[in-house]
Order: C-alpha cells, then sequence, then structure tokens
C-alpha cells in the first residue's frame, strides 16, 4: 500500500512538471520577445515633471520610477524607496535603494532625489505637480541614500502624491546639461528610450540594470500610434499588435464579441469633465454655468459616447469609493430644463446664447461627449460650437486657457487631495478654470492637512457639494480603462489609473 502510493504521487508530480512545461497551467514567465501596443494618440513631451497629457504620462512612467507607487489595488507600495519612517505629521524620511542606475550609468542617490522635488517646488519650472507639494517646506539629503521630506503642515495625502508619475525622479545632471527632459529620456525605469518617430511609433529596450531583479521579462515594447480605435481593434485582430488601449465603449463591445482575445476592464480613476474658463463671458456668472449643468443628461451621454460603460460622479471620482459623495447628494445633477431657462432669464440671457466648446477626436479629447451635450444644451435655447482641434493644438490651448468651454478628462489619484486641490484651489498649478473661491480654497485647505479620515471625509463631503453648486466645471462619468489583447500576453494588469506600470511583469506565452 505504502509503494502504490508513493508511486501514485510520482505520476501526480510528473503530471504536473508535463502540464507546467507546456505552458498550460503555472508555466514560468518565458523571456524575450517584443511587445507591440496600440495607441490613439502621441506623447506631447517625455520630461514627467513637465508632462500633462496622459498619452504622455503613461509612457514616461515606463522609463521613470517614483518614491513610491500604486499597485492594482491602489495600495501605495515601494518604488525607489525601500522603506520610509513618519516620526511625526510633519517629518517623512525615505530609505533609498542603493545601486539604482539611470540609464546613462550614473547611480540614483538623494540629491537627485532632492533636485526632482526643489525643481517642481520651482514656480519657474512650471510643473503641473507644484500644488501636490504646496505643503512642503524642506527637502534634505543628510546622507547618499536617505531623504527627508519637512512639512509646513500635516498632508496626509503625501505618499499619494509622491506616487505620481509627474513627480518621477530625475537626473540631476542630465536635466543640468539638457535644460529639460522633453525629448531626452534619462530614466531609472524598466525601459529605455531606443527609437522615437513621433506620430508613428516609439520603441523603448529592456533596461538590463533594472533594479527589480529579473525584469522586465521582455526585450522591447514598441507603440503604434493608430488615431482611429477601430483600426486599433483591427490591428489586434490581425496580430498586427499584441495590445491595444481602447477607449471607446462601442470598439469595446466588438473587442469583448472575439473568442480569440482578451479583454481586461477596470473602473477609472479618471473623470470625464466639460469646464468653462470662468473670466469670459458668460460663463462669469455662475447662474450660466449651473443653468448649463441643469441642462445635461448624464446618463444619456454615457449610453451615446461609452456605450453604457461608465457611471456618473461628483468631483471625486465615483470609483474612488472611500471618499466620493453619491450624484444622490448634488440636487442639480437631475436634470430640469425649465429651472435651467430660468436661470439664463435671471442672468439677463432669456433667449439663450452662444460659445464653442473646445475639443479634439481623440478619446482624451472627448468630441463624442462634446456632440452630445451639444445637442442637449439646445433644449435650453444654448448653441454650442464645436471647435475641433488636432491634440498638440488642444494641449497648448489647455495650458494657455484659450477657450470658453472645454471638454477633458480629468486624472489624479484615490486619494481627493490628488484630484481636487491642483484642479480647483485658487493657487491650484492646473486649475484652467481660473475659479477662486474662498470656501473652497478653506475646505481644499483642510482636507489636505487633516490627518483623521472622519474628519477629512466630513470635509471633502462639504467640498464637493459646493464645487458642484458652483459649477466652474461639470463632473459628467468615469469611464472604464481598457485593453483589448493577444491571449497569450500574461502577467499584465489594467491599472485604474491608466498607468502601465505591468507591463514590466508582462511576458508573452507563443
Amino acid at each position: 500500500m505504502k509503494t502504490a502510493k508513493s508511486l501514485a504521487g510520482v505520476l501526480i508530480l510528473v503530471l504536473i512538471l508535463s502540464v507546467s512545461w507546456s505552458g498550460q497551467v503555472g508555466a514560468a514567465p518565458a523571456r524575450g520577445g517584443n511587445l507591440t501596443i496600440g495607441v490613439d494618440q502621441e506623447a506631447v513631451g517625455l520630461d514627467p515633471n513637465l508632462v500633462t497629457a496622459f498619452s504622455s504620462v503613461a509612457r514616461v512612467g515606463l522609463m521613470y520610477n517614483r518614491l513610491v507607487r500604486y499597485d492594482n489595488d491602489l495600495d501605495i507600495i515601494p518604488d525607489l524607496a525601500e522603506s520610509w519612517e513618519i516620526p511625526d505629521n510633519l517629518t517623512y524620511t525615505f530609505h533609498l535603494r542603493k545601486g539604482v542606475k539611470f540609464h546613462d550609468g550614473a547611480e540614483l542617490t538623494s540629491e537627485d532625489v532632492k533636485f526632482t522635488l526643489d525643481r517642481i517646488l520651482d514656480p519657474k519650472t512650471g510643473s503641473p505637480a507644484l500644488s501636490y507639494l504646496a505643503p512642503v517646506k524642506k527637502v534634505e539629503a543628510p546622507s547618499r541614500y536617505e531623504v527627508t521630506i519637512r512639512l509646513k503642515e500635516p498632508m496626509a495625502s503625501l505618499l499619494s502624491v509622491l506616487a505620481s508619475d509627474n513627480l518621477s525622479v530625475v537626473p540631476k545632471h542630465a536635466v543640468e546639461k539638457q535644460g529639460n527632459l522633453q525629448r531626452v529620456v534619462v530614466g531609472t525605469g524598466p525601459f529605455k528610450l531606443a527609437d522615437y518617430v513621433p506620430d508613428n511609433y516609439m520603441k523603448l529596450v529592456r533596461n538590463p540594470n533594472y533594479f527589480k531583479p529579473g525584469e522586465p521579462y521582455l526585450d522591447s515594447v514598441t507603440f503604434k500610434v493608430i488615431p482611429e480605435q477601430m483600426s486599433l481593434l483591427a490591428a489586434v485582430r490581425s496580430r498586427n499588435l499584441d495590445m491595444a488601449a481602447i477607449s471607446e465603449g462601442g470598439i469595446i463591445v466588438q473587442a469583448r464579441r472575439d473568442s480569440g482575445l482578451s479583454v481586461e476592464q477596470v473602473p477609472s480613476l479618471n473623470a470625464r469633465t466639460f469646464g468653462f474658463n470662468v473670466t469670459r463671458a458668460p460663463f462669469n456668472d455662475e447662474r450660466v454655468r449651473q443653468a448649463v449643468a441643469l441642462a445635461l443628461d448624464r446618463e444619456q451621454i454615457i449610453a451615446a459616447a461609452e456605450f453604457g460603460f461608465g457611471q456618473p460622479t461628483g468631483p471625486v471620482p465615483a470609483s474612488a469609493k472611500k471618499w466620493a459623495l453619491p450624484v444622490s447628494a448634488f440636487p442639480s445633477y437631475e436634470r430640469n430644463i425649465a429651472r435651467a431657462k430660468q436661470l439664463l432669464a435671471e442672468a439677463g440671457l432669456p433667449n439663450g446664447f452662444a460659445f464653442s466648446i473646445l475639443c479634439a477626436a481623440s478619446y482624451e479629447g472627448g468630441l463624442p461627449v462634446a456632440q452630445v451635450i451639444q445637442s442637449q444644451l439646445k433644449q435650453i435655447g444654448v448653441t454650442a460650437n464645436l471647435e475641433v482641434v488636432e491634440w498638440g493644438a488642444y494641449i497648448d490651448r489647455w495650458v494657455k486657457r484659450d477657450y470658453q468651454g472645454i471638454v477633458e478628462l480629468r486624472g489624479g489619484g484615490a486619494d481627493p487631495d490628488r484630484f481636487l486641490y491642483r484642479m480647483l484651489h485658487s493657487t491650484g498649478s492646473v486649475n484652467n478654470f481660473l475659479f477662486k473661491n474662498a470656501q473652497v480654497d478653506e475646505l481644499l485647505e483642510k482636507g489636505r492637512s487633516a490627518v483623521d479620515y472622519k474628519t477629512r471625509k466630513n470635509v471633502y463631503d462639504a467640498a464637493q457639494k459646493l464645487i458642484v453648486e458652483k459649477a466652474p466645471v461639470i463632473f459628467l462619468y468615469v469611464g472604464n480603462e481598457n485593453a483589448a489583447m493577444q491571449k497569450y500576453v500574461k502577467g499584465f494588469n489594467v491599472m485604474p489609473n491608466g498607468a502601465l506600470y505591468y507591463l514590466e511583469e508582462t511576458w508573452l506565452d507563443k
């Protein structure tokens, strides 16, 4: 009996090993190969401390590292910092990994971290992350592998802030030589820039000196720019692409019907918004903004623009469930045409008005959303003319605040401070609405400095209601982050913030 059991165990072990070896179950990651990923728009700059477009942020996230980062559960995990200490509410000390190399071979030290944070804090740099670090008093580098951040006041969101790709660590020596890194990449990330033809492709190759042993598994990742979403899916189906970042709901419906593909989806942390330059008439009158808000039907927008893949959201993305208020908390989310017309009349516009909406044909530029808004506003006598521009022009005008109305995709993080402060505080670095309100400022400052969760929750609940009431920007919905890929693509996780970090763990089973 003992012999029979032993023989059975051996046979089972042989079977397990055989199945594992064949790649059917429990296969070890295979090394090598190139993964080609399709995207619908080009990167607009490559300096992590300066870029604003999601198309840029996603790519620089593969070539640079931050002190800490999110995992796909939105928990903070180590990145360049292998550990940290918080001895009091005003002091954070980070212990860096030793031996981390930039792509040019130079070692990363605490001086590079200090230089990066000081660079972002300098208003002359023009970093969109400046508002993130407003409470920082001083950055110190007491030793080669230790960095201390001292705050002027408590900042409960600091770790979340440091997980932003805009706070990726750059080499002091390279910036001092180049001026900025918009065209030159010198990071520490799993991939290095090898070749780049704008509006065509970008090839990244494996960093052999990456600090995570054995990673990445891929030899290279190639981004191909294919503006049309249907063409992206066609390229995946024909195996000209291994993976594609698909945004449009209708294309995702088709991809999910294809048994030969794998489709991964997670609720997004990025919110679709419709905002105003509140310094330009008639949107300098909050009654006009409120009227526009009351004329919109979010469910109809989601159905038309996203094929139903999304949910209405307030100022904190609905997917950040710990902080987001349900939309039932906002009375103006109930469409009310009569009240909207009344508000316009009170604002001296009984016959409506005409204005322009800046948008772009790419997903981030929100043309389908703008078209639905255009149709809905006709019911209150408002004519919305669509200014459809190419992506680079859209970004340029976004930076210059050169618009009346604009459809955007706004990103941030799982913490409300990261999402709201820089966007709606009067000093916010990406407050492109030029909105100023003392009460909103006070609430956002209190939320940033409060450490206790219950206190912060109450503050941000009040802030969300006030922001919706003042309506400098109308929060529409959160969609999904989607990827359509070949079934031989393994190890990739779609992240709620759209980051592609998990390409460092991706491998090809073919």
